[in-house]
């Protein structure tokens, strides 16, 4: 039976989850956006694609940070209520701290689950989208190279550049500057042209112009200029329209990582690559349970207001690097050594056991002597800087 204490700590924790994933989210695609501002500025694309094409990464974002923003919503939630005594007063109602913690374990498994359906199907679906597009803003040769009045760079060494082009695609006052041959540079100039697609390729089609040629560092008098009514330039090469490369591994589905294809060059280089793949994929969800246990292991406790939590709160920094360092090591280390897979899943579960036996009081952690020497010193120091 779902009570009103149980919607009013779930919308808490909520709210504090899904704002934190909007502002972390928000600030990290915009920088990744601003890597992908070419495709306004150079291929001529509309404002709609720009942000379509850089809103799939969005998937990867929640996906990353998921874990760390559910750590910082439950610890936030259960601070706030710390502080303003709310679990003290549940506690003093005969309300257990398993019961207490119900709607954040369904936010928890809600979580787990959100980012299970998305590392399994969503984001390789995702990353997948994002290399067609790519691919196909860049193959979009019309759009690149007709840019009346801008000097485009279609490739290294050669320049395009048209005065104007009007609505049947017809291009005019042509400017092509091709120096990729290190021992020549071709200039080719046409009143207007027309790109064309044929069974033999992508061909600008130039009509009533010339071609200066002129060999690199000897004088003019070894040019040559060839005029021509008409001269087909070959664009196949820049215009990308055969089938793209192989997919890596994290843009397949959890079905094509499971029976990857033989002739798969990647699957061929790096067998292992597909492996921890897969186990990364599943065992994201046991460590967004575990982030979460570390929060409620150390601010779940119904504490008075006279006592500190902020220490146990920068306690639990440690074990969050810890286990996030760990885990990123042990399944980097799948594909040299698969021997380690168990490790990868024993960790996190590991972690929740421990939070549980702390959260049941069968074992309490203890900050080592020294240290605990060491904090009381320091507030002695800022109580007796304060007082003076």
């Amino acid at each position: 039976m779902i009570t009103r204490l149980d919607r009013y700590v779930f919308r808490m924790a909520g709210t504090a989850f899904v704002g934190t994933m909007v502002v972390l989210a928000g600030m990290i695609w915009v920088t990744q956006a601003l890597r992908e501002l070419d495709i306004m500025t150079t291929q001529g694309q509309t404002i709609l694609a720009f942000v379509f094409i850089t809103g799939l990464a969005l998937p990867a974002l929640v996906l990353a940070l998921a874990p760390a923003a559910l750590f910082m919503a439950v610890a936030h939630t259960l601070f706030k209520m710390n502080g303003d005594s709310e679990i003290v007063v549940a506690s003093s109602a005969g309300i257990s701290t398993g019961r207490f913690l119900r709607p954040l374990i369904t936010l928890a498994l809600l979580v787990a689950a959100l980012c299970a359906l998305l590392s399994l199907e969503v984001v390789p679906a995702a990353m997948r989208q994002f290399r067609y597009e790519i691919t196909r803003v860049r193959a979009d040769v019309v759009a690149f190279i007709a840019q009346p009045g801008k000097f485009t760079t279609l490739a290294k060494g050669i320049v395009f550049n048209v005065r104007e082009r009007n609505s049947t695609g017809v291009l005019g006052g042509i400017f092509i500057n091709d120096a990729r041959d290190e021992n020549e540079v071709s200039t080719y100039l046409a009143d207007r042209g027309q790109i064309i697609d044929t069974e033999s390729g992508t061909f600008l089609i130039l009509e009533n112009g010339a071609i200066h040629r002129r060999n690199v560092g000897k004088n003019d008098s070894n040019s040559n200029v060839v005029e021509f009514q008409r001269y087909a330039f070959d664009l196949s090469p820049f215009a990308n329209t055969k089938d793209g490369p192989s997919l890596r591994p994290p843009e397949l589905s959890f079905g094509a990582l499971l029976s990857p294809s033989p002739k798969d060059p990647f699957y061929k280089k790096e067998p292992g690559r597909y492996t921890e793949e897969i186990h990364r994929r599943l065992s994201l969800p046991l460590y967004v349970l575990a982030f979460f246990s570390i929060a409620i292991a150390a601010l779940a406790e119904p504490r008075t207001t006279r006592e500190g939590r902020g220490l146990a709160l920068a306690g639990t920094i440690p074990w969050v690097v810890i286990l996030q360092v760990a885990s990123f090591g042990l399944i980097n280390q799948i594909r040299a050594e698969p021997g380690i897979i168990p490790v990868v899943y024993l960790l996190p579960l590991t972690v929740l056991i421990g939070s549980t036996l702390i959260l049941t009081g069968r074992f309490k952690p203890r900050m080592p002597a020294a240290m605990s020497r060491f904090f009381d010193s320091m507030a002695q120091r800022v109580v007796r800087a304060t007082v003076n």
